[in-house]
């Protein structure tokens, strides 16, 4: 129960990430989008978080190996989102296409444990339902 409840969460942030890279939300988005900061609240769960995340990654003067464990939540959840999406040439989520090419790069260990990772929020998705509609390049 508890490892589908980090599952679900996953999935909530990866939903979250493309609300805000091709909506925006509130007080984030693409530079094209006008921002909503009046918008009382968000339908996405993980968009608070998320939002704040985003605001820390970019600011971040943590430069350094290792790095800050904010950042690499960040880089974490930009790579499980490339290796989901399925239209990394048309996507505004940042860094999907360079973590595409990326990956052919990584070792069989890492790449089997990024598919059994992306299995299992896949799985959360189809549980889930029509949650993702407008989001259809999300796969």
């Amino acid at each position: 129960m508890e490892e589908r409840k980090v599952y679900v969460q996953l999935y909530e942030a990866m939903e979250a990430l493309l609300h805000i890279c091709k909506d925006g939300c509130r007080t984030i988005g693409p530079r094209d989008q006008v921002l909503r900061g009046s918008q009382a609240t968000c339908g996405f769960p993980a968009c608070k978080g998320l939002e704040s995340l985003v605001r820390h990654f970019s600011n971040c003067k943590v430069r350094v190996p290792g790095g800050c464990v904010h950042c690499k939540r960040m880089w974490q959840l930009l790579e499980l989102h490339s290796r989901m999406c399925g239209q990394p040439d048309k996507c505004k989520v940042p860094l999907c296409r360079h973590f595409k090419l990326k990956m052919m790069e990584h070792s069989k260990k890492d790449e089997a444990r990024w598919r059994m990772l992306v299995s299992k929020v896949m799985a959360v998705k189809i549980s889930l339902g029509p949650f993702t509609s407008k989001y259809s390049g999300f796969l």
